[in-house]
């Protein structure tokens, strides 16, 4: 009897394996797959593509378009009562989440009223949630907005009926975030983590750094504050926040240049694209920054911020604060191959739900993404990847379409 069961678990494994094996393959795996076949056939590939003055007029207009992110540098005092329950009510109303009848009325939005602004700085890597409730443990999560990282400015405006979680504003997201996580402060303080005078940024996947006898967790695109620019012993003195009852107090930790950041950020330029894009290469695919990872939207946005730009968290935001070079509308399936392959390198190529970052055309000609890729599909077959990888724009969507034919826009720094 052993034996025949053995037989037939075989048979089936056999099966499957054929049949996967058979499945079109999304994830490229030749030498497109690594950054110096990008790297080496951009002859202008390290000439600048934005100064810092204008990144700093580019990040102004997203912040115009965006409305999930914040000028906190600027950020009021004060917020009334009708503007901070829309703000609560947004997160679950743009998404069409309703949570159970104990954690919708977790948010206290009877109570809400107006509120002074008070000021806190992230421990660690924090969640952050569209509702006051704990990670479930599910890998998509969709009480799951984002994640911080530590050192990053929140403004908080609110506090949840069970005292457990605060609601905030950080600089490109507003959610709840556990009330532990956070250490408060006074406004001047805070303002020195929203505009560090000087400062490394993590220009690795992941940076960890001892932080009062506890290592925390940074990733690309993060801001490390200095005690000021001075180098000595292969490093620099960070400050950074650590919680005394609640309350911040700063330890001074040395952070080596040990390759994994850069005082001040990188220059915005073909080739960086391409080298921070592969730092992330192989990575699990993290839903909303779940699995200390990243998924599409935070994987170009990670990339993005390591060379001062800020875009938004969400893809579908994303798309529509950032500068257009083509939106696909009445597009036939050619002219779709020609705008994909005059788009530059670094070029976000958007289709419903989903962000890609183009590393260029390569040798037959054929427009090459990398991109944080949960599944697709394949004779009509989910198949999940769950990691940053490198594709053409073939592979299929939910329809069986290829992806170049569901592309909506394609977006570009300029």
């Amino acid at each position: 009897m052993r034996n025949i069961l053995l037989t037939a678990l075989l048979t089936v494994l056999f099966f499957i394996g054929t049949k996967n094996s058979c499945f079109a393959q999304m994830e490229i795996t030749d030498g497109r797959s690594t950054p110096e076949y990008w790297l080496d056939r951009n002859a202008d590939g390290d000439e600048i593509i934005l100064s810092a003055e204008e990144i700093s007029e580019l990040n102004a207009k997203i912040l115009e378009r965006d409305k999930y992110s914040a000028d906190l540098a600027n950020y009021p005092e004060k917020i009334n009562a009708k503007t901070l329950r829309a703000k609560i009510s947004k997160l679950t109303d743009d998404v069409h989440l309703q949570g159970t009848d104990a954690v919708m009325a977790n948010r206290n939005l009877k109570a809400v009223k107006d509120v002074e602004v008070r000021y806190a700085v992230t421990l660690e890597r924090v969640n952050v949630r569209l509702l006051p409730q704990a990670f479930s443990g599910d890998k998509y999560d969709s009480v799951q907005g984002t994640a911080l990282d530590p050192a990053e400015a929140v403004a908080v405006l609110w506090t949840s009926k069970d005292g457990k979680f605060v609601f905030v504003q950080a600089r490109n997201y507003f959610g709840w975030v556990d009330k532990n996580q956070v250490a408060f402060t006074d406004r001047v303080t805070w303002l020195r983590y929203v505009q560090p005078e000087n400062f490394v940024v993590v220009t690795n996947n992941k940076k960890f750094v001892n932080v009062g006898g506890k290592v925390v967790r940074f990733q690309m695109g993060a801001v490390i504050p200095l005690v000021d620019d001075t180098f000595e012993n292969n490093g620099w003195t960070a400050y950074l926040p650590v919680s005394v009852n609640g309350e911040l107090r700063e330890v001074t930790p040395k952070v080596l240049n040990d390759g994994n950041v850069n005082l001040g950020w990188l220059d915005c330029t073909a080739n960086n694209f391409v080298r921070q894009g592969f730092k992330f290469l192989g990575d699990v695919y993290g839903w909303g920054g779940l699995d200390n990872s990243v998924d599409c939207s935070a994987f170009v946005s990670d990339v993005y911020r390591s060379m001062g730009i800020n875009i938004p968290r969400d893809a579908d935001k994303q798309e529509g604060a950032m500068p257009i070079f083509a939106v696909f509308n009445n597009v036939t399936h050619d002219e779709r191959v020609d705008i994909a392959n005059r788009a530059p390198t670094g070029a976000l190529f958007f289709k419903p739900g989903h962000v890609m970052m183009k590393l260029g055309n390569d040798d037959d000609g054929e427009t090459i993404m990398i991109h944080a890729a949960s599944s697709y599909f394949s004779d009509g077959y989910k198949i999940y990847v769950r990691k940053v990888l490198v594709s053409d724009l073939s592979y299929e969507g939910t329809a069986g379409v290829s992806t170049i034919d569901t592309l909506t826009g394609i977006a570009i720094a300029k």
